[in-house]
């Protein structure tokens, strides 16, 4: 006897509660042709992501941060590291990911090759941590900084990824030669020769890294060139042979994913650099004013890359194009990302700066302190920075106890007959200070910038220089790398909005061209301020620099909605069919189609949409795949009869695999 709010009436659940459950078994290995669209001739293994799939991102992201964390952009050397680094844990994922989204399925043998791969990209963090490919063994260095043992360890980690690639491979060709499927012959032995390749190369390269070589004549140079081939081999066979096409895969999603995760990036980075700025002294206006401005840089890059990402289907070559185009895509959000933290930490120091300036100019111009009250009045201004709290800063400190000596012992230093010559030479300070109080000012300026964990580089060209010449330089890299990744960033949104248009163009495409190639410049022009070197540090030290990027990116944005809101305007008024893109799922085969306004269509016209929409035009004889249940799909608009499925095998030895349960 019980209670039931229902009364009498029976859920749904209760008619299967006298049965036993068929318990779900992972197999041991799953045929990847088991994903194979029979009416479009591709692999379409499931309609999003897996859950291993997503297990596997958390490994980049892992090995972005970790990278990112040791490996401050303050010259040229470190720059070319960081691409480089970036260069070779992308091209690892797009490999990977090039094969799941095609012939991955859940199984013993998938998990243990994912098992496999992160082991390697683990691998990739041991090296990232210390990876220096510019830097030239000496005598002298640390023999914990070896890079020969980085590199080795590094060939190690491709030889995995790639025999691995290779294995998985043979797999599907397996498979396909049990099945006869021989148009898919060539390819697949291609992309194993391609992977084999990389592979016997890599294992060719570790001897160039033996434990005493001091010099390796920059053979990994051949890694990069190694990934190149393997990418657009990769891609040339999937143009060549569109049955290995990524038509009907999630490989948008994959990309979306990502890019999320590389923004993601940035936002760790803010909590890092808030903690830097604010952490010790409290709230500052201005540093407040600089988070802000970065977390709507995060904001802005976002909107620019997911309110244009591609709906359904656009083209098999194009959707090739686009996805190798993330490359300089997620290496121009990084940049920027990590340059926005720069610069807030330039503005910052900058800052600071000022008010060490202002607080000596008072005590040496103004009140004309001298000896023992003159040291103790700047030593008491240094102190409120806590530079001996730091390990950075912390060495320091003994410098900087020494000009304070100096000045105690010294007298008539900021005397008024001394005071009445200083004069707005100094291209650093406001005052040419005397040399004791300006070795204090530099060290001190020097021993903060470190303070706020900005590694400084310690190339031999800038050897000799003091750390706050050296800082200088950090700050002109981060300028140009800065915007030159806007730069990059607004070229590739240019061209994947004239990659991913497959209607008629309107007033948006035309506007949204225009607003990106004119902001292009803008961007492209900001780096040639570089050439005048006064402006540049003014600019640099300014706080303009993050609004003037906010403002780029937005004008970009507000230009695509007014453009839009115009075009979808003029569209409804004039009385024509229309297609409307699905806003809230925009990618491919995400268990929805596009939706699409027949007013005043006639039959020719519905049925022409139906068949040649991707979303849709599977759905009579294709399953959903989907993880943990049944997905519900829409009905077709149009359906051709089942009867008239095609064969099972054909003429040409082309049978893809029909789902039947």
């Amino acid at each position: 006897m019980g209670f039931s709010v229902h009364g009498s009436k029976k859920r749904e659940v209760d008619a299967q509660k006298h049965l036993k459950r068929l318990h779900k078994i992972v197999p041991w290995i799953e045929n990847p042709l088991q994903g194979a669209d029979p009416q479009h001739l591709v692999f379409h293994q499931r309609h999003e992501a897996n859950t291993l799939e997503l297990f596997f991102d958390l490994f980049f992201v892992a090995n972005l941060a970790t990278f990112t964390a040791h490996h401050s952009i303050t010259d040229s050397d470190s720059l070319y590291a960081y691409i480089g680094f970036f260069a070779i844990l992308w091209c690892s994922w797009f490999q990977i990911t090039l094969h799941d989204v095609r012939f991955a399925r859940d199984s013993i043998f998938e998990r243990i090759c994912k098992v496999a791969q992160f082991i390697a990209f683990v691998g990739l963090a041991l090296v990232g941590s210390k990876f220096q490919p510019n830097h030239k063994k000496t005598k002298d260095d640390d023999p914990t900084k070896d890079n020969n043992t980085n590199f080795r360890i590094l060939c190690y980690v491709l030889v995995l990824s790639r025999a691995l690639l290779t294995l998985q491979y043979i797999v599907v060709l397996i498979s396909t030669i049990v099945a006869k499927y021989k148009k898919l012959y060539l390819p697949l032995i291609i992309n194993i020769i391609i992977y084999l390749g990389a592979t016997v190369v890599f294992v060719a390269m570790t001897p160039a890294f033996k434990e005493n070589a001091t010099g390796h004549g920059r053979i990994y140079v051949v890694w990069y060139i190694v990934m190149l081939i393997e990418s657009f081999g990769s891609i040339a066979i999937s143009c060549c042979w569109t049955m290995l096409s990524f038509k009907k895969t999630h490989i948008v999603e994959r990309m979306g994913l990502l890019t999320l995760i590389v923004i993601g990036e940035g936002a760790i980075g803010v909590t890092k650099t808030i903690s830097k700025m604010m952490g010790k002294y409290g709230l500052d206006p201005s540093g407040c004013f600089l988070v802000i401005c970065i977390i709507l840089v995060l904001v802005f890059v976002w909107m620019l890359y997911f309110d244009n990402s591609p709906h359904g289907h656009y083209g098999t070559i194009r959707q090739q194009i686009w996805s190798v185009l993330h490359f300089p895509l997620h290496l121009a959000i990084v940049g920027l990302v990590e340059g926005s933290q720069q610069i807030a930490l330039a503005r910052y120091v900058s800052l600071q700066m000022l008010k060490i300036d202002k607080a000596f100019w008072t005590y040496c111009v103004k009140d004309h302190l001298d000896g023992q009250d003159l040291a103790t009045a700047l030593m008491e201004k240094i102190e409120y920075y806590q530079l001996d709290k730091k390990v950075d800063s912390e060495k320091y400190m003994p410098f900087i106890e020494e000009k304070l000596d100096f000045i105690a012992n010294a007298t008539g230093i900021c005397s008024a007959k001394n005071t009445a010559s200083f004069q707005q030479t100094y291209s650093a300070w406001s005052y040419a200070y005397p040399e004791g109080v300006v070795n204090l000012l530099v060290d001190t300026t020097s021993a903060l910038y470190q303070s706020l964990g900005v590694e400084l580089p310690e190339s031999e060209a800038l050897k000799n220089l003091t750390a706050t010449e050296i800082m200088f330089h950090a700050w002109r890299v981060i300028y140009i790398y800065y915007w030159s990744s806007l730069t990059m960033l607004i070229l590739c949104s240019l061209i994947f909005m004239i990659l991913i248009r497959k209607n008629k163009s309107d007033f948006f495409d035309w506007i949204s061209i225009i607003i990106r190639a004119l902001m292009l410049g803008l961007s492209a022009c900001l780096v040639a301020v570089v050439a005048n070197e006064n402006a540049l540090y003014t600019l640099i030290s300014s706080p303009v620099v993050l609004p003037l990027c906010l403002i780029i990116i937005f004008l970009i944005l507000i230009f695509d909605r007014v453009s839009a809101v115009f075009a979808n305007h003029r569209l409804k008024k004039s009385g024509a069919p229309y297609a409307n893109e699905d806003e809230e799922h925009g990618h491919e085969e995400h268990d929805h189609h596009d939706e699409l306004s027949h007013h005043d269509m006639d039959k020719e016209a519905t049925v022409h949409i139906a068949e040649t929409s991707p979303l849709t035009a599977s759905t009579a004889y294709e399953r959903p795949h989907s993880i943990g249940g049944m997905t519900h799909m829409p009905p077709a608009l149009y359906s051709p009869p089942v009867e008239h499925a095609p064969p099972m095998f054909n003429s040409n030895g082309y049978a893809p695999v029909q789902n039947h349960g």
